[in-house]
């Protein structure tokens, strides 16, 4: 299994519209940072499998630039727009380019629509303060409209059934969801994990957007990730914010989980990533348990757009 980053920004991405800072005039591809988006992708039975997170306004672009051939699912952690409104741009995937049996579709609002050969909706896992805001923000898709392709066609389903006894079963890969808090906002981050023919369970945590996770949810992802290769965690900035974790809120997180490669996403354009690299090598002392993970080989820094990482 692969985890590609296609954003690790915040809400404004960097370089930011207006602004003249160091990290925004930065040469170094590295603080480039679209809106925070990730793509699992996992080869099985002769087929690659390519399930998405979170689906912002800078989607197009992401999936330009990772030559993104097909898409199975996606996952949405929330409804902020920086999460959520590239939705229409999935519509590519959903009725224009996967093959699918004639028949018929019927829609999230029981309207049955003549399909053919290039229609296929696409199952989108949100919870429930989540599929509210789609279908407010996209109530045009759950609409009878004329024909014409101007919409994606989308399955929706909940995102709190993917629990431990009946995960999301894609492609060789388990997910079950994490419940998590942003400020008041109930959010799910996601466990993607694959079992190797030797038997070994081997798991990524998505886990941005937050700023509280309870300790069941920390008991959920450690109960059930086996080995828990890679987190990606909402890191925000240095200093704290009432709806996101700052980099030390996400490495107490990390203390808790021990992955064997911790990494922040959702930043600022505070510091450039060189800048965060050296601030995470100031305060890791602070985490005896992630130091001796860093000792034995394994790693606690930024994550940047194009990143890949292998589970």
């Amino acid at each position: 299994m692969r985890i590609k980053i296609l954003g690790s920004g915040t809400s404004h991405g960097v370089p930011v519209i207006a602004c003249n800072c160091a990290v925004c005039r930065s040469a170094d591809p590295r603080d480039k940072r679209y809106r925070a988006s990730a793509l699992f992708e996992n080869d099985f039975e002769g087929k690659t499998t390519r399930v998405l997170v979170d689906v912002g306004p800078d989607f197009r672009s992401q999936a330009l630039a990772a030559k993104l051939p097909a898409l199975d699912a996606l996952l949405l952690t929330h409804g902020h727009a920086d999460h959520l409104h590239g939705l229409d741009d999935i519509r590519i995937f959903s009725h224009t380019k996967v093959p699918h049996s004639k028949s018929k579709y019927t829609d999230a609002s029981g309207v049955e629509h003549p399909t053919n050969e290039f229609t296929k909706p696409m199952p989108i896992y949100a919870n429930a303060s989540t599929t509210k805001i789609v279908r407010e923000h996209f109530d045009y898709i759950f609409k009878r409209t004329q024909i014409g392709g101007g919409k994606p066609l989308v399955q929706l389903n909940q995102a709190e059934k993917c629990q431990p006894k009946s995960p999301l079963k894609i492609g060789g890969m388990e997910i079950i969801s994490i419940p998590m808090k942003h400020g008041k906002i109930d959010t799910a981050g996601w466990l993607v994990s694959v079992t190797g023919t030797d038997g070994t369970k081997r798991s990524a945590a998505y886990l941005t957007d937050c700023n509280y996770i309870s300790p069941d949810s920390v008991r959920l992802i450690n109960d059930n990730a086996g080995v828990l290769v890679h987190a990606v965690i909402d890191g925000l900035r240095k200093e704290g914010h009432t709806t996101h974790y700052s980099f030390g809120q996400a490495l107490e997180l990390a203390e808790r989980i021990k992955p064997l490669h911790t990494w922040t996403t959702h930043m600022t354009h505070d510091l450039s990533h060189e800048n965060i690299i050296e601030y995470f090598k100031e305060i890791l002392p602070q985490y005896p348990e992630l130091k001796k993970i860093v000792a034995d080989g394994g790693s606690v820094l930024p994550a940047h757009d194009g990143l890949v990482l292998e589970v």
